[in-house]
């Protein structure tokens, strides 16, 4: 949603939405209902740290003429995005690339050949750089100011407490706070009156979300629309359930992939301004076209809830046994009394230090790399292997749940890449995407809460929020002891099923790659690989590696080889559209 005001001397543009607007109204004292006319007082009252008093989801430019000042905000998480460019002491700004680049007058952009190494192996997104030069992101939770010299200041306004008390029992009143923090995250995303799309893959997160949209709204009827993916055996009858449950009639339920991947990366293109850097904005399109036709233009997602506040915390054992605390390590081990004991004194005589990576990840990511396509001096030149292999880190080096959160999830760019990416490229089809576990106040909810709410007897992991859902999400669902829904023959059946397509697919890139990416690219190798993938049976290894790095080399040609940064013709407009007055100053 956007919010433009402008008047003699102040502008404000803003995309998103303001959660505790009548809570700032109240500081303020003011009777004005509209979000741009309260935004104009909070800057008159607060200046800079305006955006330390708002929460939502909100990307927020004003220009103050009286001060000569423009000011830039985003959300504490980062998920409207915001994009600048300062040239020559003036700034342009957009709520993608192609709105900035349709609205800038400034020359040509350079496309950053380092950034194309750095996307064939899923290493390129930055929270301030992009794939050009010229532009930058405003980083999630920080302000920028430019003054009329044109110097820019950037601040971080957004801070996480790390703050959960030291208990050794469970209060229920822990999870009746974080209950009522997490409807709150849904109720206040809810449009009034409108027709609401929902993402319900089966497992927990989305379940959450789907149930408790429904029983907001009282009776779903014809404004609840439940859109999942059923590719895995188990993953029907669990999305199913919770839509029976809540009385949702109307379900669409993807069996096979019917779209076209270039088609999917092509309007990613488009709509992004350069590719996307994460695969689900363009893997879901099939949802935001079904959207489109039913006049839906909000779609909840359940993800954030794994990374953050429903992740298994399986860290609770070392941060017990560093507190000492063995009587509530003894209460959340697994097995019968004489395992039980026998984890205890290994736990507590033995401490080996934690390793550096995650056993399984490091594993998986030294098959894979003999399969990347990149020449060896550009791997040595941009330090890609270490880059490559930072991202095996995962859970392995930390001994506390918040310290996985705060230092790894909340640090982590594949979350941020996909906020970004799932937002334009949704928006671009007129559909505003919504992530309630992604919600500041249940994530500083989860870090304040004990550790010893977060695990349950027998080690069960997510055990504040499934009793947080528990008698709203069915109870099969929200106890189900595993994530799994048979992923693992789903992952080995496309591999085998989608190399030989791809393989035809990329046989253009053979004679058709852009000299610069030649320069970066084995071409040998990749013809190599080509050949072997068109025969069809390849180990799971191989046909990951093929699948991400040929995928990215067909959209990074594509976007090189046009002739200008918005890419693959005009954008279509949507929830991120904005006013044509004062984005260029």
């Amino acid at each position: 949603m956007t919010h433009s005001q402008m008047t003699d001397s102040l502008s404000v543009d803003m995309v998103g939405q303001i959660h505790n607007l009548d809570a700032v109204r109240g500081q303020l004292a003011v009777a004005e209902t509209d979000v741009a006319s309260v935004l104009h007082h909070a800057w008159r009252r607060w200046g800079v740290r305006m955006a330390e008093h708002l929460i939502g989801v909100f990307a927020l430019v004003i220009k103050d003429e009286s001060q000569k000042l423009t000011y830039l905000a985003r959300d504490a998480l980062g998920v409207k995005p915001l994009f600048y460019r300062i040239d020559q002491g003036a700034l342009c700004y957009g709520w993608s690339v192609p709105e900035l680049v349709s609205r800038s007058s400034a020359q040509p952009l350079t496309k950053d050949i380092d950034w194309a190494a750095a996307y064939l192996l899923g290493l390129s997104f930055s929270q301030t750089d992009t794939a050009y030069r010229e532009i930058k992101k405003l980083p999630a939770g920080h302000w920028m100011t430019l003054d009329a010299r044109g110097q820019a200041v950037i601040s971080r306004y957004h801070h996480w407490q790390d703050n959960p008390p030291m208990a050794s029992r469970r209060d229920p009143r822990w999870v009746e706070a974080y209950r009522e923090v997490l409807e709150e995250s849904i109720r206040c995303r809810i449009d009034p009156d409108a027709p609401i799309g929902t993402e319900n893959s089966g497992g927990i997160d989305s379940a959450t979300i789907t149930a408790y949209l429904a029983r907001l709204l009282g009776e779903p009827g014809d404004r609840l629309h439940s859109f999942g993916f059923a590719f895995a055996e188990q993953e029907p009858a669990y999305i199913l359930e919770t839509s029976q449950a809540s009385n949702i009639c109307h379900n669409y339920l993807i069996t096979g992939r019917q779209q076209a991947v270039h088609t999917a990366a092509a309007r990613g293109l488009a709509a992004f301004g350069y590719p996307v850097e994460h695969g689900n904005s363009i893997s879901h399109t099939l949802f935001y076209e079904e959207c489109q036709r039913r006049g839906i233009r909000s779609l909840h997602s359940g993800f954030g809830g794994d990374e953050i506040v429903t992740n298994q915390g399986h860290h609770l054992r070392f941060e017990l046994l560093d507190q000492q605390q063995y009587a509530g390590l003894w209460n959340i081990l697994p097995g019968n009394l004489l395992t039980r004991a026998l984890r205890l004194i290994k736990a507590v005589a033995f401490q080996p230090p934690r390793p550096a990576y995650n056993r399984s990840f490091f594993r998986a990511w030294n098959q894979r790399w003999p399969h990347q396509l990149l020449r060896p001096e550009v791997v040595q030149r941009l330090q890609l292997y270490e880059r490559y292999m930072e991202t095996a880190i995962f859970d392995a080096p930390f001994r506390r749940i918040n310290d996985w959160v705060l230092q790894y999830h909340l640090q982590r760019m594949q979350i941020a890449a996909r906020l970004e990416s799932c937002t334009v490229v949704a928006a671009s089809y007129g559909i505003d995407y919504r992530w309630p576990l992604f919600d500041a106040r249940l994530i500083q909810q989860y870090l304040s809460t004990p550790g010893i709410e977060k695990v349950g007897p027998n080690g069960m992991g997510r055990y504040l929020h499934r009793r947080a859902i528990d008698g709203v999400v069915p109870h099969r669902v929200a106890w189900k002891p595993s994530k799994d829904m048979g992923y693992a023959q789903l992952i080995t059946r496309a591999n085998a099923e989608g190399v030989a397509r791809l393989a035809e697919s990329v046989q253009s890139l053979e004679e058709g790659l852009h000299p610069d990416l030649e320069a970066l690219v084995d071409h040998d190798k990749f013809k190599q690989q080509r050949a072997k993938a068109k025969q069809g049976a390849v180990d799971d290894a191989f046909g990951f590696a093929f699948i991400k790095s040929s995928s990215a080399l067909l959209t990074l040609n594509a976007w090189w080889l046009s002739e200008s940064g918005a890419v693959g013709g005009r954008w279509v407009r949507g929830v991120l559209s904005l006013n044509t007055k004062g984005n260029c100053t």
